[in-house]
């Protein structure tokens, strides 16, 4: 765990940035299929809404673990290149 917080620390900020961006896009994406849920929950049960808000909650999730992996990945590759 360690290791990870000082790879993290000590990422560029160009890689930071975009993984932050990316984070907050996939947040979003996520509040939107909890409304779609909520919808569901609280309003009109059609299995549709589920399925739905189900289907982007899952997706906002791989999007988050894409954006993390992927920065560190390029931070990786970026740390390679430049030795």
């Amino acid at each position: 765990m360690n290791q990870l917080l000082i790879e993290f620390k000590e990422m560029n900020s160009s890689i930071l940035k975009l993984m932050k961006s990316g984070l907050k896009f996939s947040f979003v994406f996520n509040i939107f299929s909890t409304l779609i849920l909520l919808t569901y929950d609280f309003g009109f049960a059609y299995p549709i809404l589920y399925n739905t808000g189900i289907s982007l909650f899952k997706t906002s999730l791989f999007f988050m673990v894409g954006f993390i992996i992927c920065g560190f990945a390029f931070n990786k590759i970026y740390k390679e290149l430049s030795s």
